[in-house]
């Protein structure tokens, strides 16, 4: 059995249940909560989100919450962080309209990228609140120079639906055996670093590094042209095997997505479903020449468009391209809290699910390169 499988118990779409034998062998349990795990090895402090991210996905009897630790803390019915308007006028973002509309709420970025939960009273408010801010006692505390945090690793529960079709692809999957793949070789670097851990099923990069908008992370640019120059040879030669495993699931979106909501047009999904809207915004990205495409907007359209991304790939590793992490820093206070509690700097991670899944030493390689060549003052020591 290999290491990442004893490592950690995973289900079969890669979500984190919990710590498997080989966990233990070489880390210490902090804290086993019915939503995160934590974990403390030599150099290290490893979180792993075990509840979903889906706020109507619980098991309140459990103790397991819908809670996407990326996000910010809400009010309970204030007006702080704006409207949404899908047509019945505007409402107000916050823990209550946020539950008070589910699942509708689900389909609108203006709650599921700015809100951590849902709340239907002020006592659940309060309860969720909790695990919430103990989740990141353990992070800012945590005494180890790097902390790894995997917030979206855990199950997602919740059944298909018209609302969410595909409840899975909200698990961060394969997350925790890349991260069991960053113990045991001690990280001694004099500076404390944060990496936040995820994984995406979007067609692109296989590894998109997002900066958080922090100034310290300027050298990402001549940090990733350098990871590309060093890891292209061996990403070129998983391209085919990439092609078959995403281009299936990608068409299959795409034709739900027009049958569901009659458009792929940005502009006509805004208020249908800005979820939706965002998707479609980063394959054309991606899109070699997609300018030229007069139909993109249609099925047809978009797969013409995607196949000239196979034509000629573009850099593999890429920096905030498809998650920058900027808007995340911003709800959660990063630069703040950063300076608070003594980290030099944080970046955010998003693996290919493919690479993953399939090659997860390979992402931890790529991570490790990557936490050595940040150099914050002095040269960083081989991990």
């Amino acid at each position: 059995m290999r290491k990442y499988e004893i490592m950690v118990r995973e289900s079969e779409y890669g979500a984190y249940l919990g710590a498997g034998a080989g966990l233990a062998a070489v880390a210490t349990p902090v804290a086993i909560t019915p939503n995160f795990d934590v974990f403390d090895a030599p150099g290290l402090r490893l979180l792993l989100g075990k509840c979903s991210r889906l706020a109507d996905d619980e098991e309140p009897e459990a103790g397991r919450f819908g809670i996407d630790f990326h996000r910010a803390l809400p009010s309970f019915d204030g007006q702080g962080e704006g409207v949404c308007d899908w047509g019945a006028g505007p409402i107000a973002v916050n823990a209550s309209n946020y539950a008070k509309y589910l699942p509708c709420t689900l389909k609108f970025r203006e709650f599921t990228a700015t809100l951590a939960f849902a709340a239907r009273t002020y006592e659940e408010f309060r309860i969720k609140s909790q695990v919430y801010e103990n989740f990141y006692r353990h992070l800012y505390h945590a005494p180890a120079p790097l902390i790894v945090a995997a917030p979206h690793a855990g199950d997602v529960q919740r059944p298909a639906d018209s609302w969410h079709p595909y409840p899975k692809t909200e698990i961060d999957a394969w997350t925790a055996r890349v991260a069991s793949h960053l113990l045991g070789r001690p990280y001694t670097g004099e500076k404390r670093l944060l990496i936040s851990l995820h994984s995406t099923d979007y067609l692109g990069s296989l590894l998109d590094i997002g900066d958080f908008g922090l100034p310290q992370n300027n050298s990402l640019t001549a940090v990733v042209e350098n990871l590309n120059q060093r890891y292209r040879p061996a990403l070129m030669e998983l391209l085919p095997a990439y092609r078959e495993h995403i281009m299936p699931y990608t068409t299959a979106r795409l034709k739900y997505f027009v049958n569901r909501w009659g458009t792929l047009e940005p502009e006509r999904l805004k208020r249908r479903s800005s979820a939706v809207r965002f998707e479609i915004l980063n394959l054309t990205r991606i899109m070699n020449h997609s300018q030229e495409l007069t139909d993109l907007y249609t099925l047809p359209g978009m797969l013409q468009g995607l196949e000239r991304f196979w034509q000629k790939p573009p850099p593999l590793i890429t920096l905030n391209g498809i998650f920058s992490g900027r808007k995340t820093a911003r709800l959660l206070k990063l630069a703040e809290k950063l300076q608070q509690y003594g980290i030099y700097t944080a970046v955010q991670l998003e693996v290919s699910r493919f690479l993953a899944s399939r090659h997860p030493q390979l992402a931890a390689d790529l991570i490790k390169t990557l936490l050595n060549e940040l150099k914050p003052e002095t040269q960083q020591p081989e991990i």
